[in-house]
């Protein structure tokens, strides 16, 4: 504050001439007056820079990182939740596998549990050694893919498979396929389906005492020609 005035009276407020609503200071930057006041200017100082409001700047926020966790991803085949209808899906899968390896689709060597992974639907190298052509290969895992009975899956298309979970590159022309292959492709997919009742294999937890299904036979329940029992 910056007085002119010289003449004002030297006037020393006691405690009796301050003002009943004011009971005490709280606030350090600012000066109460408690009595006449004239002639005068009053300077304010500038704000400090700590005291000044800084505008709400919304920080832009980070993508959010994909999770990868380098696996390919398999095939949705397996219904958890029902054991009965997992059961059966596993049977059938067994006896895919059974197929495939009296095909030379797949090595001797390509253990079940890995076959078996390959139809769980979850990030996973199952390590199947695939021997036939990749055109056959190609061809299989897109029609498979489109049975209703494999669940929809992000990153699970029939040439990613192909690439991240055999290591070969896909080919889908047909006009390299021979018949026997097609006929074996839907035999495949008939097996997994587990609307096809008539493929019945033998009432067993024990996979070790499933009864193989050989190829005649299913030829024979594919074509309609033969209902199939538990003795099959």
């Amino acid at each position: 504050m910056k007085q002119f005035d010289t003449d004002t009276d030297n006037i020393q407020m006691s405690e009796d001439n301050k003002p009943t609503y004011i009971k005490e200071q709280y606030n350090n930057n600012c000066q109460q007056f408690f009595g006449p006041i004239s002639n005068c200017t009053f300077m304010m100082s500038a704000a400090s820079p700590s005291s000044k409001q800084k505008p709400n700047v919304a920080k832009p926020k980070a993508k959010a990182e994909k999770k990868r966790c380098g696996k390919p991803m398999t095939v949705k085949y397996y219904t958890h939740g029902n054991n009965g209808m997992l059961m059966k899906q596993r049977k059938r899968v067994r006896q895919v596998f059974n197929m495939w390896n009296r095909w030379g689709w797949i090595d001797a060597q390509t253990a079940i549990d890995d076959f078996d992974a390959f139809f769980e639907g979850e990030p996973r190298h199952c390590n199947i050694t695939w021997t036939a052509s990749s055109t056959l290969l190609t061809i299989l895992l897109q029609e498979l893919l489109k049975q209703s009975y494999i669940e929809r899956q992000t990153g699970c298309a029939a040439k990613s498979l192909v690439k991240k979970q055999f290591g070969k590159t896909a080919n889908s022309d047909k006009s390299r396929l021979d018949n026997i292959s097609e006929e074996r492709i839907k035999l495949t997919l008939f097996v997994l389906d587990p609307k096809n009742h008539d493929l019945i294999f033998q009432n067993s937890d024990d996979f070790s005492e499933i009864q193989d299904v050989q190829d005649a036979a299913l030829m024979e329940i594919f074509a309609g020609h033969l209902r199939s029992t538990k003795g099959i």
